[in-house]
């Protein structure tokens, strides 16, 4: 009998290492959450999921435990990975994400043990592809899809950065506006599927969404002629001295320079030292006139997908 007759599909121990291979239960939540959250501290375009949200997604009925892989040394949680097979073929392929594996430091041998049966896992459930993001934030993180073969398919987000003490502003920012959305919503939903080839519904849940948001410094607009000439959004980074801007849309330079010098203005109060934006979708396309302002790109996320 040989040693693969002795594992179980969701157990693969190492004779090396000793690390083994299991799949997903309820105990494991608050372990996964510190690893990732500790890996990934340092990153851009990455956020460890919160417990509670964890607890809820895994509650679902179309959850399935099997794609969510954890790592153990002896009784000690290394690393974990998470995938999902996606229920809608795509040209008639049927897809699968997965997330590269993330391993306390000084486990790093535990990422192939995890990558390895991530893939035979979503094999063994139909996937014919797989897709993995990452991001040159990432450090040997960032290198794991194309270690693994995996193939570059596009560009998902550039993060983009400017020093706010190299940026020019100006004192006349009267005509600059808080949103109003009753006055202003239907207006901006429709330059959002002009402009970055939104749906309306995804415009709207983008609206709603920075409704929500807590920590935000403010959302203005500029109007001509009664009309939304210039936008923009800006949050303050919980965690380091940033300001998140949103999407800056103007129809001439006039009223973006008083539309970013609200922003600026303001961050300059709060002794904010950088202003920082995540391009992605449609604005991807805008990177050009950012730099024309003078952000500089700092990092940006890819998707890969390999066959399987």
């Amino acid at each position: 009998m040989t040693l693969k007759n002795y594992i179980s599909i969701f157990e693969f121990a190492s004779i090396m290492t000793e690390y083994v291979i299991k799949k997903y239960q309820e105990e494991f939540i608050e372990n996964q959450y510190k690893i990732g959250t500790e890996v990934s501290k340092n990153w851009q375009l990455f956020g460890q999921t919160p417990v509670d949200r964890l607890k809820e997604a895994y509650s679902q009925p179309e959850f399935d435990p099997e794609t969510r892989l954890y790592c153990f040394l002896g009784d000690e949680m290394v690393g974990f990975l998470t995938s999902n097979v996606l229920p809608e073929k795509e040209d008639d392929k049927t897809i699968a994400n997965l997330t590269v594996p993330l391993v306390k430091e000084g486990h790093e041998d535990a990422i192939d043990l995890l990558m390895e049966k991530g893939l035979e896992i979503l094999k063994s459930k139909g996937a014919e592809v797989v897709r993995t993001a990452a991001s040159d934030t990432w450090g040997d993180y960032g290198k794991i899809p194309e270690k693994w073969n995996y193939e570059y398919v596009r560009d998902l987000t550039f993060v983009v950065s400017q020093d706010i003490g190299k940026i020019a502003s100006t004192e006349d920012t009267e005509n600059v506006l808080h949103y109003d959305k009753e006055r202003d919503q239907d207006q901006l939903v429709q330059i959002f599927v002009k402009e970055l080839g939104m749906t309306e519904e995804q415009a709207i849940q983008n609206f709603e969404l920075i409704e929500s948001t807590e920590n935000v410094l403010g959302h203005y607009v500029v109007r001509k002629d009664d009309q939304i000439v210039a936008r923009t959004y800006a949050a303050l980074d919980e965690n380091q001295p940033i300001v998140q801007i949103g999407y800056i849309y103007s129809v001439d330079e006039d009223s973006k320079k008083k539309l970013v010098s609200k922003i600026i203005n303001e961050s300059k109060e709060k002794e904010i030292e950088k202003v920082q934006s995540y391009l992605f979708g449609g604005m991807l396309a805008k990177f050009d006139e950012y730099e024309a302002m003078g952000f500089k790109k700092i990092g940006k996320s890819v998707l890969y997908e390999k066959k399987l």
